[in-house]
């Protein structure tokens, strides 16, 4: 028993289904969509690449795990006095020297797929915990052509390089195998989601599956349970509203990336993931080691941000228990007990659920599943789980981000908010799919079940087997 995860980093369902009906995909077509099927399934918050790995290969929320975004910052280690050395690894930021740190910030009490099937290969990914030595396949060739292709945009010479590893490992004695192609991120960043240049990538990803495909099947081989799926989707940007940038403007010392993490007198500090979604704390110099409640932020400031037409919705922790989402044209209140969420309006209705609203986490999915943030109530409510997120979460709006044209190089499309362009993703897997709704954390408890590995007594698991996904119909509102 094999299987074999491919993650194309950034991929849209909605491309994915386009490309397949008009026959540019004949590999994954006919090799996993028809024995299987191919449904859309949602990410986690932030959906931003590293951390929406995390479901897949430890079956957890990142909020589940310590890991809130791609940026975040460590409110103790930050504390006034510490060294300059202390003050940048405070500000964490996967996207540079820091990347590797994504391993052992993730929760040690979770193992991942690789710890519970140690005979696993992976090709191009930042997150390697687990890999016994020789699996971590072209891992340098990942850091210079992934350098590289940041700034020159050769994203294509990486994505063929994964390509030519991965059949290359086709008939090696791996059990399970995970595979990264980050080509379609990496253009569409520069250029748009619907770029010929995108748009060729996928069909690379679909060639290079029928090379595997070949040299398995010539050796008589028989194919693993396939699983092709993405971490979130992306649009393009129409404006940027660096919100740091906006705090300094009103006078808001803020400590941010990638040039000022040793901002002296600094009031806040604002950590973008994708570029859609920021996480901001205040005081970041206090040494504090947990964030501020309503009461306790400054509440101008969070009115202007909210107010903000960049901004989708803002969260925050509650006095008492719970998370308060904001939005211009209401508040309601989060909470989660004994297995039921609870959506509880307190003017307006900021998810567009249409009120009230206490069901069960399955149920709630399904409903979300109709509005504009899907699955937004679990999403919230999972990244708060840790003490390391900000004190106040911006989810951006459609078509906006909070970084500057200043970033080398310009993002002209993005992702990591909780709109649904960003949060929905494609899942196909030549094993049955169930009739319900799934998320991406539900991947590694199925892969599990399929390579027959037991999960070890007390490791909990966010996600569910596809076996064991209860039937959820949408419900009426």
């Amino acid at each position: 028993m094999r299987a074999a995860l491919v993650l194309i980093d950034g991929a849209r369902v909605d491309v994915l289904r386009d490309l397949l009906n008009r026959g540019d995909l004949p590999n994954l077509a006919r090799w996993v969509i028809e024995p299987g099927g191919l449904t859309t399934g949602t990410t986690v918050f932030p959906s931003t690449t590293g951390v929406a790995y995390i479901p897949f290969l430890f079956g957890r929320y990142p909020g589940s795990v310590g890991v809130p975004g791609i940026r975040w910052l460590d409110r103790r280690r930050a504390a006034q006095g510490s060294g300059w050395r202390e003050q940048w690894r405070a500000a964490r930021s996967y996207c540079g020297a820091q990347g590797s740190w994504l391993n052992s910030d993730v929760s040690p009490a979770a193992p991942s797929l690789f710890d519970l099937v140690p005979e696993s290969i992976a090709i191009c990914t930042p997150l390697t915990r687990g890999l016994g030595p020789g699996a971590n396949r072209i891992a340098t060739r990942r850091a210079i052509l992934g350098s590289a292709a940041h700034y020159l945009g050769t994203y294509e010479a990486l994505d063929r390089a994964v390509a030519r590893a991965w059949v290359a490992a086709a008939n090696e004695p791996w059990r399970f195998l995970l595979v990264v192609f980050p080509g379609i991120d990496g253009i569409a960043h520069l250029t748009d989601p619907f770029h010929p240049r995108v748009l060729e990538s996928y069909r690379l990803v679909d060639r290079a599956f029928g090379g595997f495909v070949s040299r398995v099947r010539r050796t008589g081989g028989e194919l693993p349970a396939m699983f092709v799926v993405s971490d979130h989707g992306m649009t393009q940007m129409r404006e940027h509203h660096d919100v740091a940038e906006l705090l300094e403007q009103r006078g808001v010392r803020t400590l941010r990336h990638p040039v000022h993490v040793w901002r002296r007198g600094a009031a806040a500090a604002a950590m973008v993931s994708g570029n859609a979604s920021v996480q901001l704390y205040f005081e970041p110099r206090s040494g504090r080691g947990t964030p501020l409640e309503e009461s306790n932020l400054p509440q101008s400031i969070v009115d202007e941000l909210v107010a903000m037409p960049s901004v989708r919705l803002a969260a925050y922790r509650a006095d008492d228990e719970g998370v308060v989402i904001r939005t211009r044209e209401g508040r309601a209140l989060l909470t989660d007990a004994e297995g039921l969420v609870r959506y509880q309006p307190e003017n307006g209705d900021p998810l567009g659920l249409g009120g009230y609203i206490e069901r069960d986490d399955r149920e709630l999915l399904a409903l979300t599943r109709e509005t504009d943030v899907p699955d937004a109530p679990r999403q919230l409510l999972q990244l708060f789980q840790t003490a390391r997120s900000g004190d106040v979460v911006l989810a951006a709006a459609p078509g906006f981000d909070f970084r500057g044209p200043w970033e080398i190089p310009e993002h002209r499309a993005g992702h990591g908010s909780l709109i649904a362009e960003h949060m929905e993703v494609p899942i196909a897997t030549n094993v049955a799919l169930p009739d319900s709704p799934i998320r991406t954390v539900d991947l590694m408890p199925t892969v599990l079940e399929c390579l027959d590995v037991p999960v070890p007594p007390g490791v909990a698991l966010d996600g569910t087997a596809f076996s064991k996904t209860a039937h959820a119909e949408p419900l009426t509102r």
